[in-house]
């Protein structure tokens, strides 16, 4: 998906939508795979987020007896609440990445081509673009980031010995609109929108520049090589730049609020 190209100049504005549409929906389907596959690992690494900060306020006293990285963490997962506890979250995860990988993909294609000029791609450009494209998607997409993270963060409440509060995703849509009606969907959107738009810099600007950089300076083919050294990079980046973000995140969208919606 990432390696085609087509200039949208030449197209007519019923082939505009068409492509556009197909973009949109290959793209979400593509992200869809990728989220369930790699969520065990996103489980994982919000389990180990916060059950640190659990043992930094001494809400568990006796941290001896825990597991410690992320492996050990899975196996005990899978031991004391069984294999789909691995999965536990993904449904609002997957509705997220319809919403925020095909809006990040229309709209950062969309202004790429709009600016694009003969003489190459600046890299001023690609980054201007990558934190708008991801900025905006993400705030579109984040009522279903926060139902993710709050349906793994019940691992809390499992670190503290108590019961879990919320099993589906409507029900934490509800839990969310009574503590902090319309505007409660979008708690902690700030940060989360800050973490797309780094994560999108090191991501889609990335790839981008490495990608016309071996074929410019190099003389390498558009072929699936150079997509697959451009991804590597740009996924290190985009993990690199968006870990800081991502901790604020979970913990300020795992924050409990009272009746009014601010956090207590």
């Amino acid at each position: 998906m990432r390696g085609s190209h087509v200039d949208i100049k030449d197209l007519s504005q019923e082939e505009k939508i068409k492509y556009f549409l197909s973009r949109f929906f290959l793209s979400s389907a593509a992200a869809m795979v990728a989220e369930t596959v790699t969520y065990p690992l996103d489980m994982v690494k919000t389990r180990l987020q916060i059950q640190n900060e659990l043992i930094k306020q001494h809400i568990i006293l006796d941290s001896k007896n825990l597991p410690h990285g992320m492996f050990r963490i899975g196996v005990n997962l899978v031991k004391h609440e069984g294999v789909l506890s691995l999965w536990a979250g993904v449904t609002p995860a997957v509705y997220r990445q319809v919403v925020y990988t095909g809006f990040r993909l229309v709209i950062y294609e969309n202004f790429r081509d709009l600016w694009k000029k003969n003489e190459g791609f600046p890299i001023w450009q690609a980054i201007i673009i990558g934190v708008s494209s991801g900025a905006l998607a993400q705030f579109i997409a984040s009522p279903t980031d926060l139902v993710k993270s709050m349906m793994q963060a019940e691992g809390k409440r499992k670190l503290e010995g108590q019961a879990p509060r919320i099993k589906s995703v409507n029900q934490a849509f509800v839990e969310i609109y009574k503590q902090g009606g319309f505007r409660g969907l979008w708690r902690g959107c700030l940060v989360n929108v800050q973490r797309a738009a780094l994560v999108n810099l090191g991501d889609l600007a990335t790839y981008d520049y490495v990608k016309h950089f071996l074929i410019k300076k190099f003389g390498f083919r558009d072929d699936y090589k150079v997509h697959t050294m451009s991804s590597i990079m740009s996924g290190l980046v985009a993990a690199t730049m968006g870990t800081p973000a991502d901790l604020i995140k979970t913990r300020v969208m795992c924050q409990p609020t009272d009746s009014s919606g601010k956090f207590v």
